[in-house]
């Protein structure tokens, strides 16, 4: 539960207006004492990347598209949709690469590969204009857009768990991302990834999510969460704020949960002890392989949809 609550809280803002059932607050009149050294989204693992169905580098254009598309094949329904193109005179100095995966279907059963302790990159090509779409890429419960485009990148190898290699973004002159997620489908997305958790003991049955933000990196969120606990109906609210620093770091501060019934209240008053830990501190947003990468700017926007638009650069 206490994921749920930090995930949105340090991740998501916008801007728009509050609905009157959320309570008010007020911003922190102190930061936090305490900065994370772990961050808030760490991709330094092999959790993200551009995966190839290869254990070894590849050696021509054609193995590179071919081993992305396979990769892609494995994870995702309707092929026809996955479009890969690459263009260069070689495998490690590309003009292009470009990852279309727009209206495909994320299969049911697939299960993401762990994530690796110690991850190990090798830098392996250049890639003068990159760009991954996904606009939109389907899940069982919602769906989500995506467009990252990177100028002068740089890729890395490295290994997943089941010794695939993936290629990894670790450095660029400029680069930019784009998010989009239909409020109704974050709702969804959130409750079906909590009811893969559920247990005979506990399990979630719906989940309601409020936002408001009184500035473009400043979020308030309010989860309203049916669940039940040994067949009892258990219904208890999350809330929390995340400001977003100059330094693109995030500060929660009013993180609380509470029950509205008795199986609620115990169960929030086992959560709380868990938000406690993160309440009044600070974690770096983000963290990249190879620590080249940095964020230049974020735009957060909330209407019927989530958007996020990020700006960033590297060491070039």
């Amino acid at each position: 539960m206490a994921v749920l609550i930090c995930a949105v809280a340090g991740l998501l803002a916008g801007c728009r207006s509050a609905p009157r059932s959320m309570p008010a607050t007020t911003a922190p009149t102190a930061p936090p004492v305490e900065v994370m050294r772990r961050p808030a989204i760490d991709l330094t693992r092999g959790g993200a990347g551009f995966p190839l169905d290869l254990t070894l580098p590849p050696k021509s254009l054609d193995e590179l598209t071919t081993g992305l598309e396979r990769a892609y094949a494995a994870r995702l329904e309707g092929t026809q949709n996955i479009r890969i193109t690459a263009d260069g005179d070689s495998v490690t100095d590309l003009r292009s690469l470009e990852i279309d995966l727009t209206n495909s279907s994320v299969r049911p059963n697939y299960t993401p590969l762990s994530q690796v302790e110690n991850a190990k990159y090798a830098q392996f090509m250049h890639v003068k204009k990159l760009r991954y779409v996904a606009d939109p890429l389907k899940y069982q419960n919602y769906a989500a857009s995506m467009v990252l485009e990177a100028n002068d990148a740089d890729l890395a190898l490295t290994a997943s768990d089941d010794k695939k290699l993936a290629l990894a973004l670790t450095n660029c002159s400029t680069g930019s991302a784009r998010l989009t997620i239909d409020l109704r489908d974050l709702e969804s997305g959130l409750a079906a990834g909590s009811r893969l958790r559920s247990t005979m003991a506990f399990g979630i049955d719906s989940i309601g999510l409020q936002l408001r933000s009184s500035t473009k990196q400043t979020l308030e969120a309010v989860l309203t969460i049916n669940a039940r606990v040994l067949m009892l109906p258990a219904r208890f609210r999350l809330t929390g704020r995340a400001d977003i620093d100059d330094q693109f770091r995030v500060h929660f501060t009013n993180l609380n949960a509470e029950g509205d019934d008795p199986a609620g209240a115990m169960v929030a008053a086992v959560v709380q002890g868990k938000l406690d830990k993160l309440n009044n501190r600070a974690a770096p947003l983000l963290k990249l392989p190879g620590d080249r990468i940095h964020i230049d700017d974020l735009q957060f926007m909330l209407d019927s949809n989530l958007r996020i638009n990020i700006q960033f650069s590297g060491q070039k």
